[in-house]
């Protein structure tokens, strides 16, 4: 597989995701945001308030191959800003910075799916001008999300980003990129540190 970083702008490289953690359940009262009696859930999920303590201005160390199959890393600094938005039903990310040595700057939605009980992340850039969709799961302390891309020369990739090492003062990220769905090369990473 031999994917240039065009391609790799369409991913996202923030997901501003944290260490989230499911509320309670008392057996026979409803959560937080939980349906009464037939009702739709209204307000923002609880999965969604363990986001708020990610919220504020990062400082980022980035990297990444210009072709994923190469053992040389190209690094960049950037700066995001994460703040919840909708009333706390999402968290969005502003991404700054340079790709290539052209600016670069991107926007991020993470959320909680009430009805599929996902997580959901949106990202579009000034590169790739699209916008790209990923589902997943917090599992043994990670966020990982999953999607696919438009590869540069027709037809699509697999995609797979996972935020881990999650504190308040930061985490780390990556990005995976697969042909089949199971094969997967690391084809960028960043450390995020709270400002």
């Amino acid at each position: 597989m031999r994917t240039p970083i065009i391609a790799l702008a369409a991913i996202a490289l923030c997901l501003g995701a944290a260490t989230v953690s499911s509320a309670d359940h008392h057996e026979g009262s409803p959560q937080e945001g939980q349906a009464e009696a037939g009702m739709p859930a209204m307000g923002p999920p609880p999965e969604m308030k363990a986001l708020e303590a990610m919220n504020g201005e990062y400082a980022i160390k980035f990297f990444y191959k210009m072709d994923p199959m190469s053992e040389e890393w190209m690094e960049t600094d950037a700066t995001a800003v994460m703040t919840t938005v909708a009333g706390g039903g999402a968290q969005q990310m502003v991404f700054e910075g340079q790709m290539m040595g052209m600016p670069f700057s991107g926007i991020g939605l993470t959320s909680y799916d009430r009805v599929t009980q996902k997580y959901q992340t949106t990202w579009v850039d000034s590169m790739g001008a699209r916008i790209s969709i990923y589902t997943g799961d917090l599992v043994d302390g990670k966020l990982v999300v999953t999607g696919t891309d438009p590869g540069p020369a027709g037809g699509t990739y697999h995609s797979r980003l996972t935020n881990y090492n999650m504190t308040d003062a930061g985490f780390d990220w990556t990005y995976e990129m697969s042909e089949d769905g199971t094969n997967y090369v690391v084809g960028a990473k960043a450390t995020y540190t709270k400002k």
